[in-house]
């Protein structure tokens, strides 16, 4: 990629751009200059500078080239980012290859993550626009995960259409992906600090294939805001503050019960080598009860 020089990013601007190969023929041609003006109003949610929204590419928007197969279509999510803080326009102005921008961070994440073990949306394109003159604009698109359905709707729904010994042998498998992924984050000394039940994504198109496999295809979103510490207490604090906020985010699941949560505090334990279980345990309840507590409060 090239970020031409400073004088260049201060006076004209410049823009990288970043497709997977995989999806090329899929995208169009003009993706690069059009895509933080695409209309895209599907699931569409903005706020402070920024939306989300979900976006369709159709089969034949781009034909293949010689020896290619003919393009197919594709949905994505694509988050983009039209106003950032001074201090990443700065940043980014001086260092370009930085990953500032919450796009260009958050993509750097997902690879983290994936190399991990951890599975997480397949990035199809990535960019940012830096300058002039300090203004910086980014953008990320991920892959639709087709088929797979957020824990906190999946859970009640299988609770529904299962028998009561097949849907808690699958509460099973799950909670112990569920620890395997915090584990690995956590062991890794990195921090989701967004490490909701819906940030997790069942495949359950798969499960109903292969209901008897080792352990259900779980989906890790929005790592935007992963983080990493190299101090035993800011670890400790951050650890809590994942592990508080998913068992907040478990309260009033149908199909979720205590037996679940103490599982899940079982295996994770045992993956983490936690010290002092009970005591930390302790400090993980009384973070999701302030969670609790704070969301109950009359807005």
């Amino acid at each position: 990629m090239s970020y031409g020089s400073l004088w260049q990013r201060w006076t004209r601007g410049v823009a990288w751009t970043w497709v997977n190969e995989r999806y090329r023929s899929c995208l169009p041609e003009d993706l690069a200059s059009g895509v933080m003006d695409l209309d895209a109003r599907d699931r569409l949610h903005t706020k402070q500078g920024r939306s989300t929204a979900r976006v369709v590419f159709h089969a034949g928007e781009r034909a293949g080239s010689a020896g290619e197969a003919p393009a197919r279509g594709i949905s994505v999510y694509l988050k983009r980012q039209y106003r950032l803080p001074w201090a990443a326009r700065l940043a980014a102005t001086l260092h370009p290859a930085g990953r500032y921008s919450p796009a260009g961070a958050e993509w750097a994440h997902l690879e983290h993550g994936r190399s991990l073990g951890i599975e997480v949306p397949e990035v199809v394109a990535a960019g940012e626009r830096i300058g002039p003159r300090g203004r910086m604009s980014a953008f990320l698109m991920v892959a639709e995960l087709t088929g797979c359905e957020a824990l906190h709707e999946a859970i009640p729904r299988l609770a529904g259409r299962l028998e009561p010994r097949e849907f808690a042998t699958l509460k099973r498998r799950v909670i112990a992906e569920m620890a395997r992924i915090a584990a690995t984050l956590h062991a890794a000394r990195l921090y989701h600090k967004d490490l909701y039940l819906c940030h997790f994504f069942l495949d359950v198109e798969r499960l109903d294939e292969d209901r008897g496999g080792e352990s259900p295809r779980l989906v890790l979103i929005d790592l935007h805001r992963l983080s990493s510490t190299a101090t035993r207490a800011g670890s400790a604090w951050l650890r809590w503050k994942d592990l508080g906020q998913l068992l907040y985010s478990t309260f009033g699941v149908d199909g979720i019960d205590d037996r679940d949560r103490l599982r899940f505090w079982r295996s994770y334990r045992k993956r983490c080598r936690v010290a002092r279980p009970g005591w930390q345990a302790w400090v993980v309840k009384y973070r999701a009860a302030r969670y609790l507590a704070h969301n109950r409060k009359p807005r």
